[in-house]
C-alpha cells in the first residue's frame, strides 16, 4: 500500500503548509516557471499563489491522488513524471496521459471528487495548491484563468491525438509514435538527455498507456530495432538512431 492508503479510503495527507517565500523564489529554477499556470504571473503574485500551497514530494510508484477520492489539491509538477489513468473493476488499467515538469494534475473532476489517479512513475516534486484557496484566486485574475482553460485545452487536445492513436494505428506504429513523442517532451521539459533516452516507464507502463499487451510491446520494440531505427543498450535505455523515421513510423504530423 502506498502512502498509507487502506483500500476503499481516501488517501491522507498532512495538511498543506504555505510556502516559505525567499529571494529568490523557488520558481526561478523550476522548467514549468513559463508554462501553464505560473507563466501570466510577476513575482507578486507568484508571491501569492505560493502561500495557497506547498512542495510535497513522492517516490516511484507512490499515489498523488486517487479516482474518486474527495478533492482537496491540485499539483504542478516540479520533477519527475505522472502518470494519469484509470482503472477497471476487474483491474485492467488505461493510462490516460503522461505528465512532466511545468504539467498541472488532478484538477478533473467528477461531483467533487477526482476523476483520475496520479501515480509517480519517477520520484516526483510538485507544488501542491488547496483547490478551493485556488478557484478564488483565479476568479480574481482573468489572465490566470485564461491560462488554466489553454492549460485543460491543450490536455483535451492531447486525449484526441491518444484515441487516434489507439483507434488507427497499428502496435508498432503506437510503439514509434510514444518514443518519438517522449523523447520530444523530455527534451523540452529536460527531464532526461535526447541520446540515449531514458524512459523512466516500464514496458507494464507503455502497454497500459498504448492499449497493449507486454508481450506486444517488446516485439514491436524489437521490430523497430531490426528496421535500425533504434537500439536498446543493457540498461533499458533507448538510442534514437533516426529520428525522422522514427516519426514516420509513428504516423508523427508537422
Amino acid at each position: 500500500m502506498r502512502n498509507g492508503a487502506i483500500p476503499g479510503r481516501p488517501l491522507r495527507f498532512a495538511a498543506l503548509q504555505p510556502f516559505k517565500i525567499s529571494s529568490p523564489l523557488p520558481c526561478d529554477t523550476c522548467v514549468g516557471r513559463t508554462l501553464n499556470l505560473c507563466g501570466p504571473l510577476d513575482d507578486a503574485r507568484l508571491q501569492h499563489l505560493l502561500s495557497l500551497g506547498g512542495i510535497r514530494h513522492w517516490k516511484r510508484h507512490e499515489t498523488l491522488f486517487r479516482s474518486g477520492d474527495p478533492v482537496g489539491a491540485f499539483f504542478k509538477i516540479r520533477k519527475g513524471i505522472v502518470a494519469v489513468s484509470h482503472t477497471l473493476d476487474d483491474g485492467r488499467r488505461q493510462i490516460t496521459a503522461l505528465r512532466a515538469p511545468g504539467d498541472c494534475v488532478g484538477y478533473l473532476e467528477r461531483d467533487g471528487r477526482y476523476a483520475f489517479e496520479g501515480q509517480a512513475l519517477t520520484d516526483v516534486e510538485a507544488c501542491a495548491f488547496d483547490r478551493r484557496k485556488f478557484d478564488a484566486f483565479v476568479a480574481e485574475h482573468p489572465d490566470l484563468a485564461a491560462a488554466l482553460v489553454e492549460a485543460l485545452s491543450s490536455a483535451l487536445k492531447q486525449a484526441g491525438m491518444l484515441s487516434l492513436v489507439l483507434g488507427q494505428l497499428r502496435s508498432t506504429e503506437r510503439v514509434a509514435h510514444f518514443l518519438a513523442e517522449i523523447s520530444a517532451l523530455y527534451t523540452e521539459r529536460h527531464v532526461s538527455a535526447a541520446q540515449p533516452l531514458t524512459l523512466h516507464i516500464g514496458r507494464h507502463e507503455i502497454a497500459d498507456y498504448l492499449g497493449l499487451t507486454i508481450e506486444t510491446v517488446s516485439r514491436s520494440i524489437g521490430k523497430l530495432k531490426g528496421r535500425s531505427i533504434i537500439a536498446v543498450v543493457e540498461s533499458g535505455e533507448v538510442v534514437i538512431l533516426d529520428f525522422e523515421r522514427l516519426r514516420e513510423a509513428g504516423k508523427v504530423a508537422g
